[in-house]
Order: structure tokens, then C-alpha cells, then sequence
């Protein structure tokens, strides 16, 4: 008979409101770094650049995060991370007031080292609940995000003009969001890191290398999964704000981003049992059709309803990808191997998203919304084909010692 685990869903209700508070920052970056950035510079090609340093931020501090949690716990990692959030809204609002594009710049970076470890509640919901409740804890962790939804979207649409210049009322309330981040996380009741039990030749062990682990058909297709699931959704995010823009539509940006935030996390709370039901393979490739979905509806056309139903299908399909994708992951590593396993994974992650939402701005600029839809394809079917060879290939669960 399996434990209970104590505090366990009093842990997960405060990480996913944990969840809900950071992806309020990520979706006021999302919704108008590049329209703010618009303000300031003169190429306007470069407007997802802020976007893209705070992804690029975001990888090089995924596998310094994880290995500092690690060592010091997860409490205090997520205390560090949103002290780079409280310091990455003021840069932003003072790049914004002296009209500074790389201060501007400096400001998303730091919010992306915030995101960074904020990417971790996901495991540490895993590792607060018992076995058979893993996969819905990860699943209503992410959901938390909901919270970002609305109220990321109303301060993204309602603050913009409160100050001057445009949109500097909205990074400096947005500090709030870090803030209340560091507060809560101190009451999640979370184990502390764990001393390896095994040694090698008298020395502790850190498990299997990294090259070993990496090998596994599940981590292959975890991996794939997680950085597709950013990847993809990050080059239509990032364009999306742009693309409205040159439609005539800006003003109709937070309502579609706002249900976009809505659809990446509402499938959080059935998610979990669908992969108790159904197992992770299928839930991926859930994701998989939503993404091909949402890149047809987007092919259609470019009225608001076409970018709604885009962002909305692409967004359920990011949920299912990425969760199913997570708890999949968790089954490759142990517990000593979780810090390497979990940051390669993550940082593989978000360098391909920063790659993306680079080009976003240029592929959106040079060449069109078609071509943004178009090259989120060949990354959606590299997940088709993973899924397929790791049903042919066999999954191996980590090896009992």
C-alpha cells in the first residue's frame, strides 16, 4: 500500500499559486516586450529581441538553478529566482523611462533567469506527492498558470497608458508578481536536498553520466516534447503581438493573448488523469494534432478570430506536450541524477526558444504570418517521429541499484 504523503495537496495549491505568480510575468513580457520595444528603436525587425534575451536568460541559468536547488533546496532556488524577477521589472520600467533599449534588455534577461527557476515548481509538485498522484500534481501546478491568464492579460490591456512613456506603469506594478512569488513559496512545506546515499570508491555518487541518461528513449522524447512544446509556442507567441500590429488589430492583442495564457493552462486539470488513463505517449501526441490544428486555423487567414483560435489550439497543445513530456522525464532520472537530468533537459529547451523567438520578429517582419505558421511544422513533426521510434524502440525505467 502506497504512503500518504504529508501536506500534499496544501503543497501543490501553494506551488500552483506559486505557478500562477510567475507566469503573470512571463505573460506581461510576452504580451508587450516586443510593442514597448516598438517604442524605443528604430529597426523594428529587432522587437523580439527583448523577448528572445529573456529565453536565452532563461536557458543559461535552467542547469545553475537546478544544480543550486539541488545542493541548497528548492526553497531557497525559488527564493534567489524571484529576486532576479523583483530586479528585472524595475530594469525593464527604467529602460523603458530613459528610453534604453539594452537596459530594456537587461531588465527581460533577469526575468528570465526568474523564469528559469520557476520551471522547477513542476518537479517539485512531483516530488511533494505520492506516486499514483505525481502526474495530476504536475498537471494542477502547471494549471496554477490559469491565474495568469486573467490577470496578466488585464494588467498587459489596462496599464499600458497609465504612465509615461507607454507601458512604464506596467512593469513597475508587475514587480508585485515576485514579490508575492517569494512570500508564499516559504509556506510550501518541501524535503530537504537529499544527501547521495550511494558512493563510488568512497566517494558520493552522482549517479549514471549525463551521455548514459541521454541515450534512453524516454529522455529522447521527453526532451523533444518539452522543447517543441516551448519552442513551437514561443515562435507564435512572440509573433503574435507583431502580426496583430501590422493587421490593424493591436488593440485586440491582450484579449487574444489573455485566452492563449487561458488554453496552455486549462487542460492542467484533466491532464494528469488522462495520462493515468491513456499513458504519457498518447497525451504527447494530444499535443501534437492541437499544434497541427492551430497552424491550419493560422494558414486561414488574419482576422482576430484566426489568431484566437491559433493561439487557443496551440496553447492546449503546449499543455499536453509539456505534460506529458515532464512526467515522462521523471521516470528516467534518480534522485541523485535529478539535478543534471532536469537542467540538460530544460536548457536544451530554452535555447531552442530563444532561437525562436528571435526569428520570430524576423520571419513576422520579412516575410509574413504564413511563414511563422509554416515553420512550426517541421518542429511538431519531430515529436510525431520520436514518439513513433520510442514505441518501436522500447522505453527502459530507471534500473533498480
Amino acid at each position: 500500500m502506497e504512503m500518504a504523503v504529508p501536506h500534499m495537496k496544501r503543497n501543490v495549491t501553494l506551488l500552483a499559486l506559486c505557478q500562477g505568480y510567475a507566469q503573470t510575468s512571463v505573460t506581461v513580457i510576452i504580451s508587450v516586450s516586443a510593442l514597448a520595444a516598438l517604442t524605443i528603436i528604430e529597426d523594428k525587425s529587432l522587437a523580439t529581441l527583448p523577448h528572445a534575451f529573456m529565453w536565452l536568460a532563461t536557458a543559461l541559468a535552467a542547469t545553475p538553478a537546478s544544480m543550486l536547488m539541488r545542493k541548497y533546496g528548492r526553497r531557497a532556488g525559488f527564493s534567489i529566482g524571484a529576486i532576479f524577477g523583483y530586479a528585472g521589472c524595475f530594469l525593464c520600467a527604467l529602460g523603458l523611462d530613459f528610453g534604453n533599449f539594452w537596459v530594456f534588455i537587461a531588465g527581460t534577461s533577469c526575468m528570465g533567469a526568474f523564469n528559469a527557476f520557476n520551471q522547477y515548481l513542476r518537479f517539485a509538485a512531483a516530488e511533494t506527492a505520492s506516486k499514483s498522484f505525481r502526474p495530476k500534481a504536475i498537471s494542477l501546478v502547471i494549471g496554477g498558470g490559469i491565474i495568469a491568464a486573467f490577470v496578466g492579460g488585464t494588467l498587459a490591456g489596462k496599464t499600458g497608458s497609465l504612465l509615461l512613456p507607454q507601458f512604464l506603469a506596467t512593469y513597475l506594478i508587475l514587480a508585485v508578481t515576485p514579490l508575492l512569488f517569494a512570500i508564499t513559496i516559504q509556506f510550501v512545506r518541501m524535503p530537504e536536498p537529499a544527501a547521495p546515499v550511494r558512493k563510488v570508491d568512497g566517494k558520493q555518487s552522482t549517479g549514471r553520466p549525463l551521455s548514459v541518461i541521454m541515450k534512453q528513449p524516454a529522455f529522447i522524447v521527453a526532451a523533444t516534447g518539452t522543447s517543441v512544446a516551448w519552442a513551437g509556442m514561443i515562435l507564435m507567441m512572440a509573433a503574435t503581438p507583431l502580426s496583430m500590429h501590422h493587421a490593424g488589430l493591436v488593440d485586440d492583442v491582450p484579449f487574444v493573448i489573455q485566452w492563449h495564457m487561458f488554453a496552455m493552462f486549462a487542460p492542467s486539470f484533466i491532464a494528469g488523469s488522462l495520462i493515468g488513463k491513456y499513458g504519457y505517449q498518447k497525451v504527447v501526441m494530444l499535443g501534437f494534432i492541437l499544434f497541427f490544428g492551430g497552424i491550419t486555423a493560422g494558414l486561414m487567414g488574419i482576422t482576430v478570430s484566426h489568431y484566437f483560435i491559433t493561439n487557443m489550439f496551440i496553447g492546449a497543445g503546449w499543455n499536453f506536450m509539456l505534460i506529458g513530456s515532464t512526467a515522462l522525464l521523471v521516470t528516467c532520472h534518480t534522485e541523485e541524477e535529478k539535478g543534471k537530468v532536469q537542467g540538460a533537459n530544460d536548457t536544451i529547451a530554452y535555447i531552442l526558444s530563444a532561437i525562436s523567438s528571435f526569428f520570430a520578429g524576423y520571419l513576422q517582419i520579412e516575410f509574413g504570418w504564413d511563414a511563422v505558421m509554416i515553420a512550426i511544422i517541421p518542429q511538431v513533426l519531430l515529436v510525431g517521429v520520436a514518439v513513433w521510434w520510442m514505441r518501436h524502440a522500447g522505453v527502459r525505467a530507471v534500473p533498480a541499484e
